[in-house]
């Protein structure tokens, strides 16, 4: 069955019949190939869609990227090649790709947004270089991120680096603090600087450096990285891309991811689901969860699928979020479950 649809898709000469050839090979390669595929398997897929990449839906390189980019199924030409996209299809690869090459993770460091930074220093293997990179272009998130990864390698200029930066940020003083603590080459690496009587040390580290509890006293000001957990689903951790491309195959429910935002109260997530799922910006899902429309309201998450009792648990929680009282729930929910669906739900791209 899948082998004549390949074969059909291959014949035809439309752009869309190209695109979904390769969505339905990525598919195949990545899920079903229960073994690690051959140097020859590897770069014939990766030359195929290096070939057709420019012709590809943005939702196919999507695909491609979410179910790709953490294995070392594809070649490092298409891993670079991968990069070079919008930030969402880019940031897997740039955060978890095992075979982007560093000189491309290097370009990206020393040209692209704080963002695409951001991503980089949170992979598990960060080089010196790539560090040094990061700290001199970065903006406090990128440096707090490194700092608190304990894959990232600091050279002593990056140390140095960072030293003076926290002279004018508490909050990087106790990530240095908090790296200290739990890394015993770095806390060396600090008492080896401190040891020079290196102006660019602050005194509060430098103390600390020497008593344990003060060190963790200090650690306590440092902020933790904040980044996308995900969600957890079924007892994998999926982040969001990946549950957007599991929604788009069929392999989740939208429902019920739905259903677990609203358990976790996390209204921030479902209006970016939402508007992913029917194919708006997040603004104008947003500005309508806010209004005072409760029809517009209705009519918005109807043409989502959901039924009526989760409509309903969305409308307290929704209440909340506003801080409105959830009276009339019950009326919106009955007046909700007669209402005419306004049409066929769009595709979740």
């Amino acid at each position: 069955m899948i082998r004549e649809r390949l074969e059909e898709l291959a014949r035809a000469h439309e752009p869309s019949a190209r695109s979904e050839l390769v969505r339905l090979l990525s598919a195949q390669y990545a899920d079903k190939l229960e073994r690690e595929p051959t140097e020859a398997e590897r770069h014939l897929f990766s030359g195929l869609v290096l070939d057709v990449f420019d012709q590809l839906d943005h939702s196919v390189r999507l695909d491609i990227v979410v179910r790709l980019a953490r294995t070392g199924r594809i070649t490092q030409p298409l891993a670079d090649r991968l990069t070079e996209e919008p930030f969402d299809i880019c940031e897997p690869v740039l955060e978890h790709s095992p075979v982007v090459s560093t000189s491309k993770l290097l370009e990206v460091s020393r040209n692209r947004s704080d963002r695409h930074r951001l991503a980089i220093a949170r992979r598990m293997q960060v080089p010196k270089e790539i560090v040094d990179t990061l700290i001199a272009r970065g903006a406090f998130p990128v440096v707090n991120a490194l700092l608190q990864n304990q894959g990232a390698e600091f050279a002593v200029r990056a140390l140095l680096a960072v030293l003076i930066l926290s002279a004018a940020d508490q909050r990087l003083l106790g990530a240095l603090a908090r790296r200290c603590a739990q890394d015993e080459g770095f806390l060396g690496d600090m008492k080896m600087i401190s040891q020079t009587d290196c102006p660019l040390m602050p005194g509060d580290l430098e103390r600390a450096l020497e008593n344990q509890d003060e060190l963790d006293r200090l650690a306590l000001t440092a902020v933790d990285d904040d980044r996308d957990a995900g969600l957890e689903v079924g007892g994998e951790q999926l982040s969001r891309h990946e549950i957007q491309i599991q929604i788009a195959s069929g392999e989740l429910g939208f429902e019920s991811i739905f259903r677990t935002l609203i358990e976790r109260k996390d209204m921030n997530a479902i209006i970016w689901l939402v508007s992913r799922h029917l194919s708006l910006r997040d603004s104008t899902v947003r500005d309508t969860f806010a209004s005072q429309a409760g029809g517009a309201v209705a009519m918005l998450m109807k043409e989502t699928g959901i039924g009526h009792k989760t409509y309903g648990q969305f409308l307290k929680l929704r209440c909340d979020w506003l801080g409105i009282g959830s009276k009339t729930v019950a009326q919106d929910v009955f007046t909700y479950r007669t209402m005419r669906h306004p049409g066929s739900k769009r595709a979740f791209n």
